[in-house]
């Protein structure tokens, strides 16, 4: 993941990104840069403090985290892990966690180390832990590979380690090292396209896999196997993104690169994005970031629709979150966690960040520049019950230590869980996302907007939104909670929408008196023509 640049002496990388969006104009360029036609598929998410509050002073591990949360080191390049053992690898990327029969589960880790002579040739390793998370086996899963960055992992439990190489490729692993390919416990697959993979994600309902490509001017792509979930053969197909959003698929004529042309220059007007990164599924969204303009995009299977989700360039440098690289989200509560890549040269803090689902961005953790200067945080992902959250640090060097290590580092403490799994599987599937940083002069004004997005739904869904908050009684009497907004929608089918919730003409001007508190809720039932009901609760801060 070390960033190709060429940046003049005394130009940081930010005022670059800044100059190059400004030569732009905010234009969307077909087969180029993406640009506000785009953007105005979402509000990106904002800057605020996120659930978790402030950072505490570093721990003993130099790391910096919100109270309440604890680190421990995991593993360290160099240094024997597990009984066989298993001397852990250098320069640990992209990770991925799967569960296990005994109620502990197994973490993936990728090398992104290059080829060179008398290296260990391990592309990817495996960590068990049992249900207590201690650490009770360690094994390679992948070798003879190289510059291996992140990947993804499947619904039928393998993980997919990808090269970020011009002709790399995408090799199925097995965590559990059970050699399930004619005695191996990898195989290539090649269908899924040979160029500078990053990572990738399957989304199960479509049956389609996605990909992203670490070059200033790759693309998106998505794979469709012929027999899912063999990944043998398919159509890899690349990303022609429209002014209005919605995206439009174009075969690769030549995946595998035999012809000598890359797969990113095949299709005509085919989009591209500044250096892809991680990706992740969740929820029936695609998320994946892109570096060199620090952004992170959803895109949306059902709908077809992509949209920023994060613009750390439009946000400046008050902005908690550049240098966007690996994504993951939490599975307790949907939150996504993106960690930082500066290219090796990090004169602050590298920060894991926070955007939530209320859409503000927030640091989470931050690893000391005294240490971590020269690396970069890589493989954010969480073990399967949500409890604790493991990252890498590249190339950490402590003061007294003569050699930087890659270390794997586990987070522990109060995640929230804010996501339930629906009782009955036959309720509207419905999402609701606050667009913006609500405030109590936009509510009054022209209303506070909020994207609805229904999912999985044949029949017509009606939502009723309610924007609630307490209402301060005179003379010492409490509060009590009043409806200050409300609004309804109707889907034919699934779909999205944005919606505006208004202030309520009568509590207008108890509003401007502040005689309501700044904290309420949004709250959201969904109701299908079967009479299946969903009932959704977001808070709202007005500040």
């Amino acid at each position: 993941m070390a960033e190709e640049s060429s940046l003049a002496s005394g130009l940081t990388r930010r005022d670059a990104l800044r100059a190059g969006a400004g030569a732009a104009g905010g234009l969307v360029l077909t087969g180029g840069l993406l640009g506000r036609a785009i953007d105005a598929m979402g509000a990106p998410a904002v800057i605020g403090e996120g659930p978790y509050g402030s950072l505490g002073s570093p721990d003993a591990n130099g790391l910096r985290l919100p109270a309440g949360f604890s680190s421990r080191v995991i593993a360290r390049s160099g240094e024997d892990i597990g009984p066989r053992p298993y001397e852990f690898h250098i320069l640990p990327d992209g990770m991925g966690a799967f569960r296990t029969k005994d109620g502990g589960f197994i973490l993936t880790s990728n090398s992104e180390a290059p080829y060179l002579p008398g290296l260990a040739e391990i592309g990817a390793g495996a960590i068990r832990f049992d249900k207590n998370f201690n650490v009770v086996d360690a094994y390679p899963i992948l070798k003879n590979t190289w510059v291996n960055c992140a990947g993804g992992v499947t619904p039928w439990h393998t993980w997919l380690s990808c090269e970020e190489i011009d002709t790399g490729k995408v090799f199925e692993c097995d965590p559990w090292g059970r050699k399930p390919w004619n005695g191996s416990n990898w195989i290539e697959r090649p269908a899924l396209g040979v160029f500078k993979h990053e990572a990738c994600c399957v989304d199960p309902k479509g049956k389609r896999l996605y990909l992203t490509e670490d070059l200033g001017d790759g693309c998106l792509y998505r794979f469709t196997p012929d027999k899912y979930p063999d990944l043998s053969s398919g159509r890899l197909e690349v990303a022609i993104v429209q002014e209005s959003g919605k995206v439009k698929w174009a075969e690769v004529p030549d995946p595998q690169f035999t012809g000598g042309t890359p797969t990113r220059k095949q299709v005509d007007g085919a989009t591209t994005f500044r250096r892809g990164e991680g990706m992740w599924f969740d929820g029936g969204t695609v998320y994946f970031a892109t570096t060199q303009d620090d952004r992170v995009y959803a895109y949306h299977p059902e709908s077809t629709y992509l949209e920023v989700l994060y613009d750390g360039v439009a946000l400046g440098d008050a902005a908690p979150l550049h240098d966007t690289d690996n994504v993951t989200a939490s599975p307790i509560s949907g939150d996504l966690y993106v960690c930082e890549d500066p290219g090796g040269n990090a004169l602050d803090g590298l920060q894991v960040c926070i955007i939530s689902t209320e859409g503000e961005v927030a640091a989470f953790c931050e690893a000391t520049p005294e240490a971590h200067k020269d690396s970069e945080l890589t493989g954010p992902v969480f073990d399967p019950t949500g409890s604790r959250l493991y990252f890498s640090s590249q190339r950490a060097k402590f003061p007294g230590e003569s050699a930087s290590a890659g270390i794997i580092y586990e987070i522990s403490g109060p995640f929230r869980k804010t996501r339930t799994e629906p009782r009955d599987s036959k309720k509207p599937a419905v999402k609701v996302r606050t667009l913006g940083k609500p405030t109590l002069r936009r509510l009054i004004r022209q209303g506070q907007p909020f994207m609805v997005e229904v999912a999985d739904e044949s029949l017509p869904v009606e939502v009723e939104m309610e924007l609630v908050a307490p209402l301060r009684r005179a003379r010492g009497r409490g509060s009590r909670q009043a409806t200050i907004g409300r609004k309804r929608v109707r889907f034919g089918k699934s779909g999205r929408k944005q919606v505006q919730v208004k202030a309520n003409p009568n509590y207008r001007k108890r509003l401007r008196e502040g005689r309501f508190g700044r904290r309420g809720r949004l709250i959201v039932v969904a109701k299908d023509a079967a009479g299946n009901r969903t009932r959704v609760v977001k808070p709202v801060s007005f500040r």
